[in-house]
C-alpha cells in the first residue's frame, strides 16, 4: 500500500487482524475559480523593502483564493490626503481592484494602514490598520486577504490560520508540526522520536489531539500548541486512535478497540472517561469527525466488507452509509458549514483521490486527479478549500484546493514529506 494512505485505517486493520490497529461585486461571487478578477497589490508606500513580506504574502494568499488574478505591480500607489488613488491610471492597468497602503514607524513597531479600492467604480471597498512589528506583516497579510475576501464574497476569508501535519523533515520519525498558512511560525510540537499521527485542533485553536506510540502502542494525547505542553487523554488496554474534538470543546470522539480485533466510535469527556459507546458492530470503525452542530458522526466502518462512510447520530441512533462508489473510502472530514464530508477513495488503478459528497442529494465529486495519492483531506474554517497530502511530484507534500477541485496549489516544499494535514480554527 502506498505511503501515508489511509493511514489511520491501514494501521487498526493491521493490528486488528494481526493481533494482540462577497459593493456591486459583493453577493455576486459564489465560489472559487468562477471568477478570477485582476488586481494589482501595490508595494507599501513607505515600506521599502521592509514592507516587501506583506505584499508577497497577500498576493499568494488572493492567488490561492482562485477569486482574483494578480497582475503586476509596476509603480507604487500612493494615496492622497482624502485616501483617493488615481483610479484611471490603474484602470488602465487592466486591474478591477486595487490594494494599496503605507507602512510607517509608530512607537516601538508600526503601523500599517492598507485599504481595497474598485477602479472601475471608482471607490474604496475597506480597509484596516494594524500596529504590528515588521516581523508579523505576513500575519497581517493573511488576515487582509481574509478581509478582501470578506469585501467581496460576504463571506470572510481562510487564511489567518495555521495547519498542523505529520512531517519527517525533523529525521526519520514522525513527528507532528504547526505552520502558519503562509509557511512562517513553523514549530516542531513533539520530539518523541516515535510514529505520532492524526493531529486535530481543539475549537478555541489552542490545543491539538495526536496518536502517539511514545508509551508503545497508540494513544491519544493533547499538546498545548504555544507552550508545547503535553498529557495523555486516553490509554488503553487495546488501541486509541483518531481523536476528534466536538464543536464545542467538551467531549472527543475517538476510535478504541473495545474487544480483541474490534474497533468502535466512541465518546469521551476531557478526561478520557467513557460518555457514549456510539457503534456496536464486528466490523472495524475508525476516524470519527463530528458534524458542525455537534448531533451527528461520520466515520469509516469495515461493516459492510469494505471501508466505507456512514453516519450515526452521535447518541448511537440513525445509521446510513453515504458512500456507494468505490471499494475503498476512508478518512471522512466533514465541512464546517456541514452540508458535505471530504474523504479518501480508491480509484480504478489503484490510486488514491479526495472526493466530497453532498449529504442532502448523495451526489460525489472527485476533487483531485492525475498521477500520485492525494489523501487525507481537512477542510478550511470558511468551508469553501481543502488542504490535504499528495504525492504528486514525487514526494509528500501539502496542497490546498477549493472544494470543488478548480484551484490547486503546493504549499509547501522542503525535506522529508509531509502528511495528515489539519486546517487550524481562525485565529481570532
Amino acid at each position: 500500500m502506498r505511503r501515508g494512505v489511509v493511514l489511520v485505517w491501514g494501521l487498526v486493520a493491521a493490528l486488528a487482524w494481526a493481533q494482540p490497529v462577497a459593493a456591486q461585486v459583493r453577493g455576486l461571487v459564489s465560489g472559487p475559480g468562477q471568477t478570477a478578477f485582476p488586481v494589482v497589490v501595490s508595494p507599501l508606500a513607505g515600506g521599502g523593502t521592509d514592507g516587501a513580506p506583506f505584499t508577497k504574502t497577500l498576493s499568494r494568499d488572493l492567488e490561492i483564493s482562485g477569486l482574483f488574478r494578480v497582475l503586476a505591480a509596476r509603480a507604487s500607489a500612493t494615496p492622497d490626503a482624502s485616501g483617493q488613488v488615481d483610479y484611471t491610471r490603474w484602470a488602465s492597468t487592466g486591474a478591477r481592484f486595487l490594494v494599496a497602503g503605507r507602512l510607517q514607524a509608530a512607537g516601538a513597531g508600526f503601523a500599517l494602514e492598507v485599504r481595497l479600492y474598485d477602479v472601475i467604480e471608482r471607490r474604496v471597498l475597506g480597509g484596516k490598520r494594524y500596529d504590528t512589528p515588521l516581523a508579523d506583516l505576513p500575519r497581517m497579510a493573511n488576515r487582509f486577504a481574509d478581509e478582501i475576501l470578506r469585501l467581496v464574497t460576504g463571506t470572510r476569508g481562510p487564511f489567518d490560520s495555521e495547519l498542523a501535519f505529520v512531517s519527517t523533515r525533523g529525521g526519520r520519525f514522525k513527528e507532528i508540526w504547526v505552520m502558519r498558512f503562509d509557511g512562517g511560525d513553523l514549530r516542531q510540537l513533539t520530539r518523541n522520536e516515535t510514529i505520532n499521527l492524526s493531529p486535530s485542533w481543539a475549537p478555541n485553536g489552542r490545543s491539538l489531539l495526536y496518536t502517539s506510540y511514545r508509551d508503545g502502542r497508540p494513544r491519544l494525547y493533547q499538546v498545548d500548541t504555544r507552550t508545547q505542553r503535553r498529557r495523555r487523554v486516553l490509554g488503553g488496554p487495546g488501541l486509541v486512535v483518531g481523536g476528534r474534538y466536538s464543536p464545542n470543546g467538551r467531549q472527543i470522539a475517538v476510535s478504541r478497540e473495545e474487544a480483541r480485533g474490534n474497533t468502535e466510535i466512541v465518546i469521551v469527556d476531557n478526561d478520557g472517561k467513557t460518555v457514549e459507546v456510539v457503534t456496536r458492530n464486528e466490523g472495524i470503525d475508525v476516524s470519527p469527525t463530528w458534524s458542525p452542530d455537534g448531533a451527528r458522526l461520520a466515520f469509516c466502518s469495515s461493516r459492510a466488507g469494505s471501508p466505507q462512510i456512514y453516519v450515526v447520530d452521535s447518541s448511537g441512533g440513525a445509521l446510513r452509509r453515504v458512500t456507494r462508489q468505490g471499494n475503498y473510502n476512508t478518512s471522512p472530514s466533514w465541512s464546517p458549514t456541514g452540508e458535505r464530508i471530504a474523504y479518501t477513495g480508491r480509484v480504478p488503478g489503484g490510486s488514491f483521490q479526495i472526493f466530497v459528497v453532498d449529504l442532502a442529494t448523495g451526489g460525489v465529486r472527485q476533487v483531485t486527479s492525475g498521477p500520485g495519492d492525494n489523501t487525507s483531506a481537512s477542510w478550511s474554517p470558511d468551508g469553501r478549500y481543502l488542504v490535504f497530502s499528495s504525492t504528486r511530484a514525487g514526494g509528500e507534500e501539502l496542497f490546498v484546493s477549493d472544494w470543488r477541485g478548480r484551484q490547486q496549489y503546493r504549499l509547501n516544499t522542503g525535506p522529508g514529506g509531509d502528511t495528515s494535514p489539519a486546517w487550524s480554527p481562525w485565529l481570532n
